[in-house]
């Protein structure tokens, strides 16, 4: 962890932000989450208390994607949101976020959920294999995740797995910071509890929620900052809405989005992945231009560069979790030992 955030305190000095300033930026949205959802604001000081770094810093990775949208780029150069979208440098332009791809499928005997977790390559090497056994009739949740971040993309001891894509609506404002509210969906026991959960009232802004459950139940909760809509079946899903009347309030789709997204519908269709391996392998393809599912950091953009940190595949069904903490063309996938702590069907 402290590793980590000597990164983003790197990052946000090329900003000029401190980090005694991040309270003036950030105050209503840790206000929001107390207010909403105080068991994730207390857990997060408790993971501040146990490595000893301060809690102000830590909030702001997890609320990143709603501090950068207040940041201006170092300058001569844009923000890692706006290159990664293919943007020109203007003054605080739109920000187009273009990172993670997930897909979920089922048939007779399967449902699995795989995901490729795209961010800025300074954090490369920085995540870890949470699992978080809180009792209290809360359920158990097992996640890869960079480690100074809670707990979203990840499966439940009740059958359940999520993915998340980040999205931006332009009904977005403080609130709820979005990694709050997928911890939140993380613990959703079924398709009305994962729907209520991430529409929640006060959150910052949307995400793409891709949800599999026991049983082959496979679906999408697209949300903004105010609306939200399901989408049933399997499929992928990257960082524009599907939905139109959503997609009408947020940007253009990104060059790189849309090739993530049609790459996995082809892939999806030529060879219908019905196992672990299978899923491994779609998300180890490089062929969509002008971003690859599979995409690695270019050199040229330093340690804000877009790249995969982690990818992971879960096995509903059985209660299987496997992760490849990098580049999944390079990186073997390990198999998470489970036993105990999630249960097959």
């Amino acid at each position: 962890m402290e590793r980590s955030l000597g990164f983003y305190h790197e990052y946000l000095e090329r900003r000029g932000i401190a980090s005694r300033q991040l309270q003036g930026f950030l105050a209503p949205y840790l206000v929001a989450a107390e207010a909403e959802l105080p068991t994730y604001t207390e857990l997060l000081k408790g993971m501040a208390e146990g490595a000893m770094v301060p809690v102000w810093e830590l909030f702001a990775v997890n609320a990143f994607e709603e501090l950068e949208l207040l940041l201006e780029p170092q300058t001569g150069r844009m923000s890692f949101l706006q290159t990664d979208a293919g943007m020109t440098p203007a003054p605080r332009p739109r920000i187009d976020p273009d990172r993670c791809s997930t897909f979920a499928v089922s048939g007779p005997g399967f449902t699995l959920l795989g995901h490729n977790e795209q961010w800025l390559s300074g954090d490369e090497g920085n995540v870890a294999v949470v699992i978080d056994i809180p009792g209290l009739g809360s359920p158990t949740v097992v996640s890869p995740t960079v480690v100074c971040c809670l707990p979203a993309v990840g499966m439940n001891d009740l059958g359940g797995a999520q993915g998340i894509q980040s999205l931006v609506a332009s009904d977005d404002e403080p609130g709820v910071p979005r990694v709050f509210v997928s911890r939140h969906t993380l613990e959703a026991g079924d398709r009305p509890d994962a729907v209520k959960r991430a529409a929640m009232p006060g959150r910052a802004g949307g995400y793409g929620h891709v949800f599999a459950f026991r049983g082959g139940d496979t679906f999408i909760v697209e949300t903004t900052g105010r609306r939200h809509s399901l989408l049933s079946g399997p499929g992928p899903h990257t960082n524009h809405y599907l939905d139109p009347e959503l997609g009408d309030m947020g940007p253009a789709p990104s060059p790189g989005s849309v090739s993530r997204y049609e790459r996995l519908l082809q892939l999806l269709e030529e060879r219908p992945p019905e196992t672990p391996e299978d899923v491994m392998a779609i998300l180890q393809d490089h062929e969509s231009r002008p971003q690859a599912i599979c995409r690695h950091a270019d050199p040229r953009d330093g340690d804000e560069a877009a790249s995969v940190l982690f990818s992971t595949v879960f096995d509903v069904e059985r209660g299987r979790m496997w992760v490849a903490p990098g580049y999944p063309c390079t990186t073997p996938y390990e198999e998470i030992d489970l036993t105990g702590v999630i249960a097959a069907s």
